[in-house]
């Protein structure tokens, strides 16, 4: 497992693969992760899967056979599962390339889980250009595009999609409050940067109340909690990160001005500094409806009816897959892999995280089997 924009041996290993495999190397604008292009050999449009690379910084205690040799590296939440399934599909595809409509533009992207692989690809010019031999191997723009997150708390063999919006946008911050430092035995409220982190994060659910898209509230959390300090020191600087998610463009500015209120608040009451740094966002995660439509169509002959679910409602995780849904229309699907006997599932981003790998056939078929759906619809 490898952090965001570390990921070396994940791309190596990758490039390896869709080399083997007959896929053209397209130039990728980042130095970890991976573009190729398969043409197929019929008309038809073109098509992008995109698949995430990167871990956490989590130490594993998932019991699998394959936990982690890396001290405090994790795939929490599945992206190794995306790489096999997605290099799955690529060799079911190039396989047949001959038979196929259109041409497939594979995208191994680094960084999701900072919420930033995605716009530093786009904004290296990944898609920008016009078709021709220096751009997308000189077949036309994408005029779909399709990706998959795996999910441990949804039965295994079920696939999940909503049309319209269906993640909520994020925004990464980090607050630094600084303050005079001293004696623990002597200093008290006022300048006491501890006292104010505390205050912040027991109020941070304020940043978001009342605040609501399509009957889903907007989320906040603190994620970690910093200082130097010790049990006799009140130390000069602590550090909060967190995240806030939101729905709308207009509920993402309402909540970013409650928080920098809050931390006006909380300098006033505390008699610190309190210093707001929006270090990484991606924005709602949309899917086009007629894409979906094929997709879960695809779905329902590949799983069967039951275990196709349209979600009711968005949700307040994020992917920057949104930044490709944002440029092309298409779709980003939900495979369910709970693994079986555990009650209650586990989480994704959690030590314990761990998914029902048999699930991951479908998949590959409903990816591979979407794509090829999508490129042969009528321009």
């Amino acid at each position: 497992p490898e952090l965001s924009f570390r990921e070396r041996r994940t791309t190596g290993i990758v490039r390896d693969r869709l080399a083997a495999l007959g896929l053209t190397p397209l130039p990728c604008p980042t130095e970890t992760g991976a573009f190729a292009l398969l043409r197929g050999g019929r008309p038809g449009r073109t098509v992008l899967l995109r698949a995430d690379i990167d871990a956490l910084p989590i130490v594993e205690e998932s019991g699998e056979p394959f936990t982690s040799e890396v001290q405090g590296r994790m795939h929490a939440c599945g992206h190794d599962a995306h790489v096999a399934m997605m290099l799955a599909a690529a060799r079911l595809l190039a396989a047949r390339a001959e038979d196929l409509p259109g041409s497939y533009l594979f995208v191994f992207q680094p960084a999701e889980e900072i919420i930033s692989g995605a716009r530093a690809m786009l904004d290296g010019g990944l898609l920008d250009g016009p078709p021709g031999p220096s751009r997308h191997g000189g077949v036309e723009a994408p005029a779909a595009a399709i990706g998959l997150h795996i999910f441990s708390q949804l039965a295994s063999g079920s696939i999940a999609a909503r049309p319209g919006l269906q993640w909520a946008g994020a925004d990464a911050f980090e607050v630094r409050f600084t303050g005079p430092g001293g004696h623990g035995g002597m200093m008290g409220r006022f300048g006491n940067v501890i006292a104010a982190q505390s205050f912040l994060v027991e109020r941070l659910e304020s940043v978001v109340e009342g605040l609501e898209h399509e009957g889903t509230r907007c989320h906040v959390v603190a994620g970690l909690v910093e200082s130097d300090g010790a049990f006799n020191v009140v130390p000069r600087r602590v550090r909060v990160q967190g995240g806030i998610r939101s729905l709308t463009a207009d509920l993402r500015e309402e909540s970013l001005d409650r928080l920098r209120g809050l931390l006006l608040e909380t300098e006033t009451e505390f008699g610190v500094s309190a210093e707001l740094d929006l270090r990484h966002r991606t924005i709602p995660l949309v899917n086009d409806a007629a894409a979906t439509a094929t997709v879960l169509e695809v779905a329902r002959a590949a799983a069967g009816p039951d275990a196709v679910i349209e979600l009711p409602a968005p949700m307040t995780v994020s992917d920057d897959m949104a930044e490709f849904l944002d440029r092309i229309p298409g779709c980003y699907f939900v495979l369910g892999a709970a693994p079986p006997g555990a009650a209650p599932p586990p989480a994704h981003h959690a030590p314990d995280f761990r998914i029902d790998e048999a699930a991951m056939p479908l998949g590959v078929s409903v990816l591979a089997g979407a794509a090829v759906a999508l490129a042969r619809q009528p321009a």
